[in-house]
């Protein structure tokens, strides 16, 4: 399989490195310069559990990319995907597959318009990343892929992905309930990364406080009430443990949308906190704390 990885950033890396060790031919596509750079000239530096590894894969831009792709795997930020997948149709082939392992709602759909549907494949991962420095990233602790096609029955390319993440020692499953998987982590990033975010401050404080973990537990009900209003009838007592799991054994790390306002970014809050709200909105109820903090995201990250 020849593979682009779309969004080079920690995610991105640590599947782009992993598959790579399952024996597929890996190029990774992002837009920052010295992410390509360092990763060209030093080699991407991985650390895991099982040590630090550096491996050698070619990285630039999407007009690099000549080879036409069996499968893009998409971790660009939910408010570049349009873009993203728009800068690789030139190696979008009639048998390419897309998968978006991406946050938020509606990134399918955003790739719809450049690829066919029964040619997408939508997910979640749940493996940790963080970007240490430009081409160096770290990943500890457990997590793992649940993806499945988008508008069709599972095509045998289903079977040799996770086959490949299996090698590769990222648990996946394909998983035909998808669709709550995704509402899952939606609602677990709006509480606990947009929070964190706007509060400053990592999991572990804000559990630390009464007040903190009343506020998360919260906007979980709050937006698993949303995602039951839309058909999608999520168990919200498995978000509520992830965002205990968070508060606990990931106190100190920082969500990506705090890094986001601490680098003078815009954050993907639309696609998480605001697509709650605008799912609310079609399905008439309401969901007034999400709409509440990402109104107050949207003038953090503008101030």
């Amino acid at each position: 399989m020849f593979v682009y990885v779309l969004g080079a950033g920690a995610m991105g890396c640590v599947f782009g490195g992993k598959l790579s060790d399952a024996g597929w031919r890996v190029h990774l596509i992002d837009v920052n310069a010295k992410q390509i750079a360092a990763i060209n000239e030093a080699g991407l530096k991985l650390s895991t559990d099982e040590g630090e590894r550096t491996y050698r894969l070619p990285a630039g831009n999407a007009a690099d990319a000549k080879e036409t792709a069996d499968l893009i795997i998409v971790f660009t930020k939910s408010l570049h995907t349009s873009d993203a997948i728009a800068s690789m149709t030139h190696v979008i082939g009639d048998k390419t597959y897309v998968l978006t392992l991406q946050n938020g709602l509606g990134n399918a759909d955003k790739i719809a318009a450049c690829v066919a549907p029964d040619r997408i494949l939508e997910g979640v991962a749940t493996v940790p990343a963080d970007l240490v420095s430009p081409g160096v990233v770290s990943s500890h602790g457990s997590g793992g892929v649940q993806f499945y096609p988008l508008a069709a029955e599972a095509p045998p390319i289903v079977e040799e992905i996770s086959s490949a993440f299996a090698s590769a020692g990222i648990a996946a499953k394909a998983d035909p309930d998808i669709k709550k998987a995704i509402w899952t982590k939606v609602i677990f990033n709006a509480t606990m990364n947009a929070t964190c975010a706007l509060l400053d401050t990592t999991p572990g404080p804000l559990g630390d406080l009464e007040d903190g973990a009343a506020l998360a537990a919260a906007l979980i009900e709050e937006g698993a009430a949303v995602a039951r209003a839309s058909g999608c009838p999520i168990d919200a007592a498995g978000v509520h443990a992830m965002a205990k799991m968070s508060m606990t054994q990931h106190r100190n790390h920082i969500p990506s949308m705090l890094q986001d306002l601490r680098a003078g970014r815009f954050t993907e809050v639309d696609d998480i906190n605001g697509a709650i709200v605008r799912q609310a909105r079609a399905y008439g109820v309401h969901a007034p704390m999400h709409e509440t903090l990402w109104r107050l995201m949207r003038v953090r990250e503008r101030l």
